[in-house]
């Protein structure tokens, strides 16, 4: 990164600053996409309690409750405020089923978007998830 004279090279400055860059986005990234695997488990869990012939209502319900104590989501209020609450906020509309009575299959789609504030600027970064576990359950 010195040269012999002891000035920085303008390589090592730019190598410096790309790392510092990738560490920002990783801390800044990295607990959406763990939350986006804790979603992953848990419509795998919702496929699996298809075998016992759950309802569609009972699996959507599965799916709410186990992400609803994981990351965070903002809402507005009544007075058209922003406000951070608890749980991924998923609605029974992000979560679709379809069985085949044909094949006994079962597919479970959720689409969910989550919202990254980037620090220290004000600005909002979406990233949109869509998981997707289909077959048949208990397999």
């Amino acid at each position: 990164m010195r040269h012999p004279s002891g000035k920085v090279s303008f390589g090592g400055l730019l190598l410096l600053a790309l790392l510092v860059g990738g560490v920002y986005l990783g801390v800044i990234f990295t607990p959406v996409y763990i939350d986006n695997m804790d979603v992953k488990e848990a419509v795998a869990a919702a496929h699996n309690r298809a075998a016992q012939r759950a309802t569609d209502s009972m699996l959507r319900n599965t799916i709410i409750e186990r992400t609803s104590q994981m990351g965070s989501h903002w809402e507005v209020d009544q007075f058209d405020n922003d406000v951070l609450k608890p749980g991924l906020g998923l609605t029974d509309e992000q979560i679709l089923i379809e069985r085949s009575d044909v094949t006994g299959s079962v597919r479970i789609e959720v689409d969910y978007e989550r919202q990254v504030r980037l620090v220290p600027t004000d600005r909002v970064h979406t990233v949109r998830f869509h998981v997707v576990k289909d077959g048949i359950p208990g397999q």
